[in-house]
């Protein structure tokens, strides 16, 4: 069995977060049992919740209390990675039914109950580049304040500030959590029990509409009725999910049947909204994590890459011929289009206001300069150049920042498993930002798991320490 890298924690926070893994959250592994059980109950869950959004309503209150509850407790933090990471794959479904009373409601909650956390762990280190990160796009910020009303102020930066304000916080919430195999693989799963309701959904949204117009544009019957965007990158994290937890984990066959089942539904659900993005983005994360494994250790990636070849066969033979006569061929002729898109122009857009307000246009305002170059106002959909025209060369530093926590994070894994579980979320991540910003909290939370400490609690020998001094790690 392999040993994995403590990291940098202080030695009372890495004791005290090692007898919460192996004592509280490792008293009994996921079993295949549990994950199909609650996976079945997601489906009739989520198309519930789709109907009577009201249902939706207390079911994301009751997660909301109990996540804060677990907060509040001593040695939980491990729980409450599990709880927020549900909410995160919960957040669309949640969208699609209408259920959220704010619209950044997922990501500031999920930011204050790691930061209840925090508090209550009393003893906790702050690295420094996400702090770096989040202060270098303040005065952006600043220039919005100034020049709009205070109203429209605070719901562009909600808007625009609420993805990186997470992915601050979840980079340090992760950076005092240490977690097993077991507790990573919770976790894990937390994020894909939601996406099964949304599946659903989908499925059930498309079978009961009478008449289905496809064209060469993204569609929103196909996906329940909310932006395919959002629903395709989030059915492709979860193709991503169980390929990568079928890749770097060891689990039994029937676990891996059931994980190849979940790929082809959640991929077949993607490719039918239309919306290209999701499924890239799966295919090119699960790719890096199997090209590091290549390099890393062969054995490994050759029996990964085993059932993923063998899911690839059955949905390009089976399935996905069905879908496209399903769609008149128009499902075919969508992904056999490489034409640009829009992205592509309002990236260029972005490039020239960067050019000519080197400081930052101000966080939400170059949505109305894109007007001078394009001939109407867009909405950024790449979170890189958006922090280009926005923040100026300010936004440029937060890039070269988000580089060096990825480049940092990386060399500090001392195991083949850390590195390929951490690429593969680092370049979903990336390439969730350069085609959908930062509309949902799933990024950025990936992103701050990229801090978490992965250890093997049964190599570590724990020993009780006495009033421990505070330390305080940038």
């Amino acid at each position: 069995m392999e040993s994995f890298y403590t990291g940098t924690l202080p030695k009372f926070a890495r004791t005290r977060n090692l007898r919460e893994g192996s004592s509280m959250m490792d008293r009994r592994s996921i079993t295949f049992r549990d994950v199909l059980l609650l996976s079945l109950l997601h489906v009739p869950l989520g198309v519930i919740i789709y109907r009577w959004p009201t249902v939706g309503l207390v079911h994301q209150v009751c997660l909301f209390a109990f996540g804060f509850y677990c907060a509040l407790q001593d040695q939980k933090m491990e729980r409450v990675g599990v709880i927020v990471a549900y909410i995160i794959g919960a957040e669309v479904l949640w969208r699609m039914a209408g259920v959220s009373i704010y619209w950044e409601l997922g990501k500031f909650i999920s930011a204050f109950i790691m930061i209840a956390a925090l508090i209550r762990q009393r003893y906790h280190r702050i690295p420094l580049l996400p702090v770096l990160y989040l202060a270098v796009l303040i005065p952006a910020c600043l220039i919005t304040l100034v020049t709009k009303m205070p109203g429209d102020a605070r719901n562009i930066l909600s808007s625009n500030m609420s993805g990186p304000f997470f992915l601050c916080i979840s980079s340090i919430f992760f950076a005092n959590v240490t977690l097993t195999k077991t507790g990573i693989g919770r976790i894990l799963i937390a994020i894909l029990l939601p996406l099964f309701s949304v599946a659903c959904v989908t499925l059930f949204f498309s079978v009961s509409i009478e008449e289905i117009q496809f064209t060469g544009e993204s569609n929103f019957a196909t996906s329940g009725g909310f932006g395919p965007n959002q629903v395709s990158s989030m059915l492709g994290l979860g193709t991503f999910l169980a390929l990568l937890v079928l890749v770097v984990f060891r689990k039994s066959f029937k676990f891996s049947i059931f994980l190849v089942l979940t790929a082809l539904l959640m991929t077949a659900q993607s490719v039918m909204t239309f919306s290209r993005g999701g499924i890239y983005n799966a295919v090119g994360a699960i790719a890096a994590t199997i090209m590091l494994l290549v390099v890393r250790k062969p054995s490994t990636a050759v029996r990964g890459l085993v059932p993923i070849v063998l899911a690839g066969v059955l949905f390009f033979t089976l399935i996905f011929p069905v879908l496209d006569e399903f769609t008149g061929g128009s499902l075919v002729a969508r992904f056999e289009d490489t034409q640009g898109t829009k992205r592509a122009d309002i990236v260029m857009a972005d490039l020239k206001i960067f050019l000519d307000r080197p400081f930052g246009a101000g966080v939400g305002i170059a949505y109305e300069l894109r007007q001078e170059y394009l001939g109407h106002k867009a909405m950024s959909h790449t979170e890189f150049t958006r922090l280009l025209a926005e923040h100026g060369i300010f936004g440029l530093l937060a890039i070269a920042i988000l580089v060096a926590i990825a480049i940092v994070n990386l060399r500090r894994q001392r195991t083949t498993f850390g590195e390929a579980l951490l690429v593969g979320m680092l370049v979903w991540s990336s390439l969730f930002m350069m085609n959908a910003g930062m509309r949902l909290a799933a990024p950025a939370f990936l992103w701050g798991m990229t801090f978490m400490n992965i250890v093997n609690c049964s190599h570590v020998k724990v020993r009780r320490t006495a009033n421990p001094k505070f330390r305080r790690n940038v």
